[in-house]
């Protein structure tokens, strides 16, 4: 089964304690990943392609992964990265899957305002796969700022630090995907959201590709530079991981 396109973006915000990073909890009743604490995100719209645009995101050769991403910033945070002032009607229009962002050059993203961080693709064997580009941006530290689940797709909404996010998934109350989990890994010991917005511009940007290993219990998925998966690059922190109880556990 081919991979659907999808974006992800991750939102911080510089606080006294340190950066934050906005997660999302999903509803129990999607069908990818129920529960589980998410960077905001979705699949890539046939419109995204044809939306204007100013700027550009180093490392991509078309405009649609990146106007996913700013478009589901605003549908599921309500935040919007380009000029123009969309209206909650819109948002409202976007989340019940009955309205496209307006071509006629009211709105425009400003690709600027996001850089790339990764490329992740669902493994084979998943009935569900995407594949999944994934971005990040910078917003004020603005108390004013509501973000407000859409409670279809999203019931709750937190700021936290990349490493209590991991403290608090490491402690199984915090569920999240593996790429969720391993992404704020490797942001957790980065200090400022300036330092994390130039690691970005730096990167390499190569597909990850896990590879469920089914001939273990629990099942391992293994991560490139593990013996079982074809490629040796990209590191991401660990080799591979296992599902205990509601974290992922690193090997």
């Amino acid at each position: 089964m081919s991979a659907r396109l999808a974006a992800t973006i991750m939102i911080f915000r510089q606080h006294d304690t340190g950066p934050q990073v906005l997660l999302l909890k999903r509803s129990r009743q999607v069908g990818f990943f129920p529960s589980a604490w998410v960077f905001p995100g979705g699949r890539v719209d046939d419109n995204d392609a044809h939306f204007p645009t100013k700027g550009q995101v180093d490392g991509l050769e078309n405009t649609d992964f990146a106007v996913a991403a700013v478009r589901e910033a605003f549908e599921e945070a309500g935040i919007w990265l380009g000029e123009g002032t969309p209206s909650d009607a819109l948002r409202d229009a976007l989340n019940a899957r009955q309205g496209t962002l307006p071509n006629d050059g009211s709105l425009v993203a400003n690709l600027d305002l996001i850089r790339q961080w990764s490329w992740w693709i669902t493994p084979d064997t998943e009935p569900k796969r995407y594949d999944t580009r994934f971005f990040l941006c910078q917003v004020p530290m603005d108390e004013s700022l509501d973000i407000t689940p859409d409670d279809s797709e999203t019931v709750e909404a937190r700021w936290l630090t990349p490493a209590e996010a991991v403290h608090l998934h490491e402690q199984d109350e915090l569920f999240m995907a593996p790429p969720t989990y391993l992404t704020l890994l490797e942001i957790q010991d980065l200090a400022t959201v300036d330092e994390i917005w130039h690691h970005a511009e730096n990167r390499s940007i190569e597909a990850i590709q896990p590879v469920h290993d089914k001939s273990v219990s629990p099942m391992q998925i293994c991560l490139p530079t593990h013996p079982n998966h074809p490629s040796q690059t990209p590191f991401v922190g660990c080799a591979s991981v296992t599902l205990n109880n509601l974290h992922w556990e690193r090997q």
